[in-house]
């Protein structure tokens, strides 16, 4: 019988940054770019050293992604991407018997997944590698 894997309360506010990132910028699709950008958010927030701020990770995710002309009429969808790096994260959180994800395992998983755009780590002016180990710490 498997577990269940849930989101742990940072977890859960760093999925709705996600969307909240959405609303803002007028796009109705999450992508990988905004999941990370929800869980650096809430990692940044809570002072996590090493975690670029929430202007810069907003200003990265502006050029990673873009905005829309039209506000989302509704609640904004998971792409495929965002759903691969929750996908991979939960498998790997379940490897390690564990069952809840939280932000930095939220963004570690979204890092490791590849789904993130290099262009997003660019723009915090950082390397992929080098911000998973500041998730990391």
């Amino acid at each position: 019988m498997s577990q269940e894997i849930r989101l742990a309360p940072d977890g859960e506010r760093a999925v709705q940054e996600a969307q909240n990132y959405c609303f803002r910028a007028n796009v109705s699709i999450v992508a990988a770019e905004h999941l990370l950008a929800g869980a650096l958010a809430v990692l940044a927030a809570e002072g996590k050293p090493g975690i670029p701020a929430r202007e810069a990770v907003e200003a990265a995710l502006m050029l990673a992604q873009g905005t829309g002309d039209v506000m989302p009429d509704n609640q904004v969808m998971f792409g495929s991407a965002a759903r691969d790096a929750i996908n991979a994260t939960a498998r790997t959180v379940a490897e390690a018997g564990q069952s809840t994800i939280d932000a930095a395992t939220l963004a570690l998983g979204t890092i490791d997944s590849g789904e993130v755009n290099p262009m997003f780590y660019s723009s915090l002016g950082t390397t992929r590698t080098e911000l998973r180990a500041a998730v990391a710490g």
